[in-house]
């Protein structure tokens, strides 16, 4: 019998031509970069980079809070570069409308990546792709309702300050509160002075004396009665917008929340009946 033996240095050639074709098909998926940005504290804004996937693959998000644990976003409120048919490549955007979504950003919150890698023949498995968060950084503002109209009664401006979104402009609502009260301690300066005059126009003994008095006195009464009436102006009109912009806040965040108590039918032992689900 006669044997035939193959050239080592051919061997070698078939493994590496082997190797090189195989390398496509087990190239790992990466995701990389994760960033959380929150747009207008109502979404959420997700970056992230990812290499190594095919079009079949799904990218999908994890979202879990710091006090109520897992949340899960709806798909119809998720836009941007997740599911299938994701590009290969650097800041791949993802936005979650939370508020919307029924929830609001007034806690921290981690965001994950994570990716499925489709089954096919030409690719082999390379098992579970690593997770990737990010964390929001801070406490994320929210603003008040009308109850903030009390502060303001007290501090005109001031309660304004926390019913207003995105950013509530502090130093202008401050200069409220400085115009207010500084027209009042200017108006009750100018009433006593006022008094004062008059006091001595009652003091004098003929007309022609006590002329220059009253006429002081009709003056200083007159910037007091402006300054005053200007101050209550300012005032009222303050607590009034503090309260309804703190009205059209608290419906703003009922209409968007889901709603503690639904009604639906079911079906019990055969027979319908109606469930009640209450949400706390």
């Amino acid at each position: 019998m006669h044997q035939q033996f193959v050239p080592l240095w051919l061997k070698r050639l078939v493994f590496f031509l082997l190797v090189l074709c195989a390398l496509p098909a087990v190239s790992q998926v990466a995701v990389t970069n994760v960033r959380l940005n929150v747009i207008n504290e109502s979404a959420v804004e997700i970056l992230y980079d990812i290499t190594g996937n095919q079009p079949a693959d799904s990218v999908y998000i994890r979202i879990r809070s710091q006090t109520n644990g897992l949340l899960n976003p709806a798909p119809q409120h998720i836009s941007g570069d997740w599911g299938q048919d994701v590009q290969p490549g650097p800041n791949r955007r993802i936005v979650w409308r939370a508020l919307e979504n029924g929830f609001e950003l007034d806690e921290n919150i981690r965001a994950t990546i994570l990716v499925k890698v489709a089954p096919a023949t030409a690719r082999k498995s390379t098992g579970p792709v690593p997770a990737v968060s990010a964390d929001t950084v801070k406490r994320k503002y929210r603003p008040g309702g009308p109850e903030f109209a009390l502060l303001s009664l007290v501090a005109p401006g001031v309660g304004n300050i926390f019913v207003q979104s995105p950013k509530p402009v502090i130093a202008h609502r401050l200069g409220i509160t400085v115009a207010c009260y500084g027209l009042m301690a200017y108006g009750l300066v100018e009433r006593k002075k006022s008094r004062d005059d008059y006091s001595l126009y009652e003091q004098q003994r003929n007309r022609t004396a006590a002329q220059p008095y009253y006429d002081r006195a009709n003056q200083h009464h007159h910037r007091y009665y402006l300054a005053t009436r200007l101050s209550g102006a300012i005032w009222i009109t303050d607590i009034v917008a503090t309260f309804i912009k703190g009205v059209r806040n608290q419906k703003e965040r009922s209409k968007t929340a889901e709603p503690k108590i639904s009604l639906r039918p079911g079906y019990q032992s055969g027979s319908p009946v109606a469930v009640f689900h209450y949400n706390f």
